[in-house]
């Protein structure tokens, strides 16, 4: 069942949360943050609001062909206000421990190569948390002013009132989400070939 409701936020980049929202990718990828403890990521919470921001770096982060995504947010200000239009619950949890697993994510994401690999290489002691999340959008985006309590480099937000989920829309269908969730089990760990018969 899902929740009526909720107060609390994960911050992503705001072109990767309408890429959850409108179904052309169902993970994100997580391993740190400046402000988290000891610069590891926790999964603290299992449903949650996205909480959208913006990142410098543009379109160098994104595929050629995904580029176009990044003027959704071009006069974006994030500093007042921030809508919250995607609410999402967490599947599964994969552990990333091998470059060549994030290579063979790369038609399953709307990223360049490039940032997905530079996000598995930072902090190379540690896992890449791959987060497999059902994403609904909300019917009505609901506005809220931006107070000091959520600026700063930190993943989780506690809101300080509750985000209306009375209606929900799936981002994608049932069998076309599990349709991607099998195909990406299948390019982590590819099944090995059948010995022939002699």
């Amino acid at each position: 069942m899902l929740q009526k409701s909720s107060k609390i936020a994960l911050k992503e980049w705001a072109v990767t949360s309408g890429a959850l929202g409108r179904g052309e990718q169902i993970f994100m990828l997580r391993k740190g943050g400046i402000r988290e403890d000891g610069r590891h990521f926790k999964i603290e919470h299992e449903h949650f609001l996205l909480y959208p921001g913006l990142f410098h770096e543009g379109e160098l982060l994104l595929k050629p062909e995904n580029r176009d995504l990044l003027a959704e947010t071009a006069d974006a200000d994030f500093s007042e206000e921030i809508s919250f239009t995607v609410y999402c619950e967490i599947v599964e949890t994969i552990e990333i421990s091998e470059e060549k697993q994030v290579r063979a994510l790369d038609a399953f994401h709307i990223w360049s190569q490039e940032f997905a690999v530079k996000r598995f290489s930072w902090k190379p002691r540690h896992p890449l948390k791959l987060i497999i999340v059902r994403a609904y959008r909300l019917e009505s985006p609901t506005t809220v002013d931006v107070t000091s309590d959520y600026a700063g480099c930190k993943s989780w937000v506690d809101l300080n009132d509750e985000i209306d989920l009375a209606s929900l829309t799936p981002a994608l269908s049932d069998a076309k989400f599990n349709t991607q969730l099998s195909a990406i089990h299948e390019v982590l760990v590819p099944k090995t070939a059948s010995p022939v018969n002699a």
